[in-house]
């Protein structure tokens, strides 16, 4: 990969979010801005029933965890300037995986920062998607859940858990 802020991100996200928040992560796509498709696995994605066409808008990071009965797709994007999850951008990655069966509750939207501090942050997180996260290479034991408590109502006590 390319030297550079996103190509740390994106290190940091296979190398301590999916281990941290996946129980079997795999790493089906990984592309930057200079090289389309950095890494592909095709084998996997076949796999678990998904077809990945690099011509289709695609994140800059698919995972997979293949630790729960039914797996769940990752769509990851890495935001060092701008890019994030937003609700257009959740609802096209969301048709990629339904397309292939996929469930929503099979799939998990994540928008990767350097740290909370970035300006990056600061312009594009009223962007971000509700039902997505934000999780942060610099304090990589925490996540940001974004919930929309309209289309799963919970009290505050329940979320503590």
């Amino acid at each position: 990969m390319a030297a550079g802020r996103s190509s740390l991100i994106a290190r940091a996200v296979v190398e301590q979010f999916a281990p941290r928040y996946l129980m079997r992560p795999g790493v089906l796509w990984l592309s930057e801005s200079r090289t389309k498709v950095v890494l592909r696995d095709d084998a996997l994605a076949s796999r678990i029933g998904l077809h990945i066409d690099p011509q289709r808008n695609l994140p800059d990071l698919i995972l997979v965890d293949v630790g729960p009965p039914e797996p769940l797709l990752v769509f990851v994007e890495i935001v060092a300037t701008d890019g994030p999850v937003t609700p257009a951008r959740r609802q096209a990655l969301s048709s990629i995986a339904t397309t292939a069966g996929f469930r929503q509750e099979q799939i998990a939207f994540v928008t990767a920062y350097w740290d909370r501090s970035v300006t990056a942050v600061k312009r594009t997180i009223e962007a971000l998607s509700w039902q997505s996260f934000a999780w942060f290479v610099s304090e990589p034991e925490k996540i940001i859940v974004l919930r929309d408590s309209a289309e799963q109502p919970a009290r505050l006590v329940d979320l503590l858990q």
